[in-house]
């Protein structure tokens, strides 16, 4: 199963990339999906990223992310999650962030998983939830880019 999302933020794509890309250890501070984050310093950095991956708390459970590709002038990575999951595994997500114009940065993340047998009898139901899950972050960074600050969502998220 492999789709695209994306979106418009009203922010130059130096700004995005900047919390998106460069910060991506630190996706537990805006992410709803992400009730917190940390680097994995088990990891090398590639291509002269600041991290190799991160160790992310998920309503899936805990999952480590991986970079397979970092291009910080292309603004562009590659990751591959590491999930213990009866639904899904090979797990990979890429992220571009795009110069509109120079206010104005568009943002594709591209999720890809491999389904296992039961994966694939529950397609539908998986299909919504990582779609749902990937709006979700795309809204939530739109909101921290924008407003310097986590999105009400992310907020109620955190006193639960």
């Amino acid at each position: 199963m492999k789709f695209s999302k994306q979106i418009s933020i009203n922010a130059s794509a130096e700004k995005v990339w900047n919390i998106a890309g460069r910060d991506f250890a630190n996706i537990g501070k805006w992410a709803t999906a992400v009730s917190s984050s940390v680097v994995n310093d088990k990891l090398a950095s590639v291509n002269g990223s600041k991290v190799g991956g991160r160790l992310c708390e998920t309503g899936f459970g805990t999952a480590s992310e991986e970079f397979t590709a970092y291009d910080d002038d292309k603004k562009s990575y590659s990751f591959k999650g590491v999930f213990d999951s009866k639904m899904f595994n090979d797990v990979t997500s890429s992220m571009k962030v795009t110069a509109i114009d120079v206010n104005t940065a568009k943002v594709e993340i591209t999720p890809a998983l491999k389904l296992t047998l039961l994966g694939t009898i529950m397609y539908p139901m998986i299909r919504m939830q990582i779609s749902k899950v990937t709006d979700e972050v795309l809204e939530d960074l739109k909101y921290y880019v924008e407003n310097g600050k986590p999105s009400p969502k992310k907020l109620a998220s955190q006193k639960k």
